[in-house]
């Protein structure tokens, strides 16, 4: 053996020791636990509440559609229908470097994610819980006791792999970020939660209604189920909030809740209600001021709001969305909504002049929304030379030349 095939050892075994130093330090973070300081969660009373499915006599068609939306599936405890990752052998594996990696594996006693170093297995967590539709992708939470924490892999939908959990290291697997009530407001329904200390929060496990369910934004449905059942004649919608019944800026709040971006609570998770007024309960943690700061991934109400679409008229999100439809992927279905607006007796057509190849009522979508890449999340493939940004459709409507340009290039292209 010659000197340098001895030091390079050296050297490797050098590596193997400081990733294990750090990496034990990120487990001892994750065991670390405070006693509570009492609840923080505010949602009403569980004996107020039906549930979604209480729905399905009255309105089947409309729960029929819905439960397959991704605000419906944004959140669920993990099982092979919900999670959208590989477990194949050659396709369930994230390696960090020669030494490290992380393989996602099914087993008889669920799914996990497994930390081995040279080799050998080393932490190894448990996928409970799915967040994401898997539209754009996934990420999961693992349960230690009463805590609930991202694991360090997430699935990336563009690419159809794993990928590094947005904001963690790309070169280290954690296992030590805390989820919040915050997270659990806007990818669940409902949740009794306790403070921690140290930023963690305790979550009760049976007291999560995952995904965004009927009542999260029609408000506790339990007195309404029971007057409608014992008066079944009575069509007027009655111990229940209709849509209709709120102003504008009543429904921009609602969906602005959780896609705002970030926000500086001023309340508990779960104590804003559908009909107040949102910057009673939390801030903006940016400049409302400044589009340039606005990020396609968070903060699509800022975005829509900076539009001159919405500065000219009264949409609001509704306007384009119909949250009880799973609406993916369909630019003539949206595009036909902004010709509404955007029509001959307005005077505020499409001036592109388009060749045989285009039908603009087809897609205004691509050229005046377009996908862009987030600033906020750029995801690290396992490639480490290879990182990718999360490419979100932006809800700031304008025109975008050189985007459009692209686009009739590409549809001369597909015409021929």
């Amino acid at each position: 053996m010659n000197f340098r095939s001895i030091t390079i050892k050296k050297q490797s075994c050098f590596t193997i020791l400081i990733l294990l130093l750090v990496y034990a330090g990120s487990i001892v973070c994750t065991a670390f636990k405070k006693n509570s300081a009492g609840p923080i969660s505010n949602h009403l009373p569980d004996s107020l509440y039906a549930g979604s499915s209480a729905c399905i006599k009255c309105h089947k068609n409309i729960y029929d559609s819905f439960i397959h939306t991704a605000h419906n599936i944004t959140s669920r405890p993990a099982s092979s229908e919900f999670i959208k990752g590989k477990f194949d052998g050659g396709k369930n594996h994230f390696r960090y470097n020669p030494f490290m990696e992380v393989l996602m594996e099914k087993k008889d006693d669920g799914f996990f994610q497994t930390v081995y170093i040279n080799g050998d297995p080393n932490q190894s967590e448990r996928m409970d819980v799915v967040v994401g539709s898997g539209k754009n992708g996934q990420t999961y939470l693992y349960w230690k006791d009463d805590l609930l924490y991202q694991l360090p892999i997430s699935y990336h939908a563009g690419t159809n792999s794993w990928c590094n959990s947005p904001g963690y290291p790309p070169g280290l697997p954690r296992f030590d970020r805390p989820i919040v009530g915050r997270c659990l407001e806007c990818h669940g329904s409902k949740a009794t939660i306790e403070d921690a200390g140290n930023s963690v929060n305790y979550i009760e496990k049976q007291s999560i209604v995952y995904g965004v369910d009927c009542e999260r934004c029609h408000g506790p449905a339990a007195e309404h189920v029971t007057f409608h059942t014992a008066h079944p004649q009575e069509k007027t919608a009655t111990y229940i909030l209709s849509q209709k019944s709120l102003n504008r800026q009543q429904k921009l709040d609602l969906c602005a809740l959780c896609h705002s971006g970030g926000r500086e609570a001023m309340k508990p998770p779960f104590s804003y209600k559908i009909g107040d007024k949102l910057e009673d309960f939390s801030l903006p943690a940016y400049n409302t001021d400044s589009v340039a700061v606005l990020d396609v991934h968070g903060n699509q109400y800022g975005l829509l709001t900076s539009s001159k679409c919405f500065k000219t008229s009264r949409m609001t999100c509704s306007s384009c969305h119909n949250v009880h439809g799973r609406e993916v992927n369909q630019p003539a279905l949206f595009s036909q909504r902004c010709i509404n607006c955007h029509n001959s007796q307005t005077k505020t057509l499409c001036t592109i002049k388009p060749s045989a190849a285009i039908v603009l009522s087809d897609n205004c979508i691509d050229c005046h929304m377009p996908l862009l890449p987030s600033k906020a999340i750029v995801l690290q493939l396992e490639d480490q030379s290879t990182s990718t940004p999360d490419f979100i459709r932006t809800h700031r409507i304008a025109i975008y030349p050189e985007i459009t340009a692209q686009f009739i290039k590409k549809s001369k292209v597909k015409g021929k």
